[in-house]
């Protein structure tokens, strides 16, 4: 489904919002259930933990009673986790009376303010329920090489998040397109209607503007009313065709010399001018563009109609062209600075009095973001509007 300007950024602006929240949201939910499992790791592990301090506890206290020499002897060849039967990735230190070591197999020293801790990629356990059995105050488990756990369950969360991501992604696009599809076909249906509309309005307004010419014994004044109301109603039907079609179609570009194009769509306007007894000031210097010759003529056209129609009687319009730009300057009713911001947005209009659909100005900044233009405008309000194309 192929989608305008105006649909695509409203599909943007839609899969924005959506994805920016549904990603917020994905994330603090993958953030505590790092959390929660984190959690849980430790509780695992310091049950496990407190699961082989006391089975310890147990064989020093029964054997400290039983008086077996057995684990006695054990202990002295150094073979602590044996004696006790410790799964392998587990380490004992046994700690007498005033935290002295009595048979230890790691150098770490045991924090024993804390019951269970992590220090340095490992678990500590502390146990205080031996109560001097063969002269054994503490018992520390040390559980080694912990943050490949911790991995383990980062990459299993980070696996889960990009393909919720993704879902979420993909479920966000037909949504948009969803949401979209009757829309657009009620827009088909107006720009149906209005292409059909203007085709039909193109016949009539070329065969009075060819027939104005040819009028005879009429007065000119009358002859000059409808020619300048055909003209009119003629860049009204160009401005609509162009808006209509000017998203569906591939525009071929070619080398357009700019200064002869103004100077014709001048003469095109001239009588529109002089009704309104508007002094022309006029600067060109030669331009060649490689752009589409209608696009540039529809971008002048509405300039220097606008120039015209915002105009006072008796005003004055500035028309130059140089290397770098071309310029209108018009001594018009000016623009409210509050509305120029978005005068050159669809449908938007900075004044209610001088008639106009506000598809000029959105036409000019079309096709100036289509060839690489700058669209510059200065304005205030009751001293006249200034137009800068910035090449």
């Amino acid at each position: 489904m192929s989608l305008s300007h105006y649909e695509k950024r409203s599909l943007l602006r839609f899969l924005l919002i959506y994805l920016i929240s549904i990603y917020t949201f994905i994330f603090i939910l993958a953030g505590m259930f790092y959390s929660i499992e984190k959690k849980n790791l430790y509780e695992n592990h310091s049950l496990k933990m407190n699961t082989i301090a006391s089975s310890v506890s147990h064989k020093i206290i029964t054997a400290h009673m039983m008086e077996d020499e057995k684990l006695v002897h054990c202990l002295h060849q150094g073979f602590i986790e044996q004696c006790f039967d410790i799964e392998q990735g587990f380490e004992i230190a046994l700690f007498g009376v005033g935290q002295k070591p009595l048979h230890v197999t790691f150098s770490d020293a045991p924090d024993f303010t804390k019951k269970f801790y992590l220090k340095d990629n490992s678990f500590f356990y502390v146990d205080d329920s031996v109560q001097h059995h063969l002269g054994v105050q503490y018992i520390v488990i040390k559980e080694k090489h912990i943050s490949h756990l911790l991995s383990a369950i980062l990459y299993e969360i980070i696996l889960y998040l990009l393909l919720s991501l993704a879902f979420a992604t993909l479920l966000g696009y037909v949504l948009a397109k969803l949401f979209l599809k009757p829309i657009k076909a009620e827009i088909e249906t107006l720009d149906t209607f209005i292409k059909d509309s203007t085709h039909e309005l193109n016949t009539p307004i070329t065969a009075i503007l060819m027939s104005i010419s040819t009028l005879k014994d009429v007065d000119e004044k009358k002859r000059k009313r409808i020619e300048l109301s055909a003209k009119r109603i003629a860049t009204l039907y160009g401005n609509l065709s162009y808006m209509l079609l000017h998203d569906k179609q591939n525009e071929e570009k070619n080398d357009v010399d700019v200064k002869k194009l103004i100077i014709e769509r001048l003469e095109y306007f001239a009588d529109l001018m002089a009704s309104k007894q508007i002094d022309l000031s006029l600067k060109l210097e030669e331009k060649s563009l490689h752009v589409n010759e209608e696009s540039l003529t529809k971008l002048i056209d509405n300039l220097l109609s606008n120039a015209i129609k915002y105009n006072r009687f008796q005003g004055s319009i500035e028309v130059a062209l140089d290397f770098e730009k071309f310029h209108v300057k018009d001594s018009g009713i000016g623009i409210d600075n509050s509305k120029l911001g978005d005068i050159t947005k669809r449908y938007k209009r900075a004044n209610s009095d001088k008639g106009g659909f506000g598809i000029g100005l959105d036409i000019v900044n079309t096709i100036c973001k289509a060839n690489g233009f700058r669209l510059e405008i200065h304005s205030k309000e009751h001293k006249g509007s200034d137009f800068n194309i910035v090449f």
